[in-house]
């Protein structure tokens, strides 16, 4: 992988193939972040940026979607919250103390009714 050539060999014709140039409009921090990415792996900031584009768009290039990857991490946070709280209350209903329960219950709750207005901007106070 020649970074530096600004032009590459056409398919099967052996002829050099002129690159035309894109224009793509960065924050200046990315910009800085995407240049220190790629001189760590001994690339200019656009040869990193044309090989990352072309990888993402090959055939067998794993989902961009970040919502796909963190969906099974998600699911799994969940059901271990679940066994957890599942745990706790069936321990504090044993030792009598469903009244603490169930102000837990109603302040969280409470909890989340506020952080939900707050969300669709009716903030209730």
């Amino acid at each position: 992988m020649d970074g530096n050539a600004a032009e590459s060999e056409a398919a099967g014709t052996g002829k050099p193939e002129k690159r035309t140039p894109h224009s793509i409009r960065f924050l200046d921090p990315e910009w800085e972040r995407i240049e220190a990415f790629a001189e760590e792996r001994g690339l200019t900031g656009p040869e990193f940026v044309r090989f990352a584009a072309l990888a993402a768009l090959a055939d067998d290039a794993p989902a961009v979607n970040s919502g796909d990857r963190l969906a099974p991490l998600i699911e799994m946070t969940f059901r271990a919250a679940y066994i957890m709280v599942s745990k706790l209350r069936h321990d504090m209903l044993d030792e009598g103390r469903g009244e603490e329960l169930d102000a837990l219950i109603a302040e969280a709750r409470g909890l989340q009714d506020e952080i939900l207005a707050e969300e669709s901007g009716e903030e209730e106070r």
